[in-house]
């Protein structure tokens, strides 16, 4: 029977988690089935990497855009910059961006500023957005208001309930899962898993963060660990691993327009 296959939806590897060893890394992801990755941007110098690593990897496309943990550190141009990176080839998303008042590493009324500064960028370019949001879900969805039903979005790395879920998905945009679903104690998300549509799931590892089980000891997490969560969501929604890589591939595929 042949491997399932996997699009690993969000990585980070152009960070130096991976710098001596990406290579076999790689090698690893493609025998599990995980053949294809999206490098995401969370600064101006990390969107660089990904566009650079990018040029390297045949089957790797990537993200642009500032995390908003980075908010507060960005230079008067940053916005020309990012218009000019998300102009690259092989650019096919915009994020991560959006909150974080879970750790406010950068104060939340300048999260909002550069969050809502860099939404311009990603409509101008039809490209789809990809979301950070932690403990902040009222004022994210409050912030992409105009964009209900009319623009691709994911709310990336989702670990809320379903009661979150339903007001994301209610607004047209997407949830991508990683190997949080697999934890013991995350009761809450799993339910939202359960509950979310396969027509709008996407998965990720987040790589080099949240390895799941049962291989939480092995950091930092890669890609060839996505086939635990995308096992773990089979069993959550009772159906093959078969079926969750056929689905999820045509999502990724789609929603990222990685066919053009």
């Amino acid at each position: 029977m042949a491997t399932p296959q996997f699009i690993d939806t969000h990585t980070h590897l152009a960070t130096t988690a991976y710098k001596d060893n990406l290579n076999e890394v790689l090698q690893r992801s493609r025998e599990a089935g995980v053949n294809q990755w999206i490098c995401i941007g969370t600064t101006l110098e990390d969107s660089q990497a990904c566009i650079d690593l990018c040029k390297t990897q045949e089957k790797m496309t990537c993200s642009v855009g500032i995390h908003p943990h980075e908010a507060q550190k960005q230079p008067s141009d940053y916005i020309s910059q990012l218009e000019h990176l998300s102009s690259q080839p092989k650019v096919c998303a915009y994020g991560e961006i959006g909150l974080d008042y879970h750790y406010d590493f950068s104060p939340r009324d300048i999260q909002q500023k550069v969050f809502e500064e860099q939404l311009p960028i990603a409509i101008s370019k039809q490209l789809p957005i990809v979301i950070h949001c932690r403990e902040a879900i009222t004022d994210t969805l409050e912030i992409l208001k105009d964009l209900k039903n009319s623009h691709s979005v994911v709310f990336h790395c989702f670990s809320s309930d379903t009661k979150d879920a339903k007001a994301i998905l209610d607004s047209g945009f997407w949830l991508s899962f990683t190997g949080t679903i697999t934890f013991k104690k995350a009761t809450e998300n799993q339910k939202a898993a359960e509950y979310a549509p396969l027509d709008r799931i996407m998965l990720e590892t987040d790589c080099p963060y949240l390895s799941p089980d049962p291989m939480r000891k092995i950091k930092p997490n890669e890609p060839a660990l996505l086939v635990h969560t995308a096992q773990k969501l089979a069993n959550l929604k009772r159906v093959s691993i078969e079926e969750i890589s056929e689905v999820t591939m045509n999502n990724s595929r789609s929603f990222f327009q990685l066919d053009k």
